[in-house]
């Protein structure tokens, strides 16, 4: 059985320096935010492995606009999370294609990333 990365895909935190990003666990993946957007996740697991690679956080009205520029993207099949996007891990031109979605973060493109809804402050 392969071991699991601590952090799938490890190369995309290198392509997004410089930029001041952040990191979290979000459902076992590792979420990674830029400014107060979540724009990628990593997943990398044994089971529903048909979603491994990395998450793209887009508006639903962004997904055919991120489609042509990266065809290989497609919706998430295990987890019907409908913002998200996913570039499959055994893509042939995996690494390739995460650069090209690294560098439209980089240009602050409006085609990626999701601003979370604000949690509910616990009332004492």
């Amino acid at each position: 059985m392969k071991k699991e990365s601590m952090i799938p895909h490890e190369f995309i935190l290198d392509l997004l320096c410089p930029l001041p990003i952040r990191t979290k666990k979000m459902f076992g993946n590792l979420a990674i935010y830029y400014g107060d957007k979540i724009v990628l996740a990593t997943r990398q697991k044994e089971e529903n492995k048909i979603d491994n690679g990395i998450w793209i956080g887009t508006k639903i009205e962004h997904h055919d606009a991120l489609k042509n520029l990266v065809p290989e993207l497609r919706h998430l099949e295990t987890y019907k999370i409908k913002k998200w996007l996913l570039l499959h891990e055994d893509e042939s031109n995996f690494e390739e294609r995460a650069q090209q979605i690294v560098q439209l973060i980089k240009e602050h493109s409006e085609l990626i990333g999701i601003i979370p809804k604000p949690r509910k402050k616990k009332q004492l």
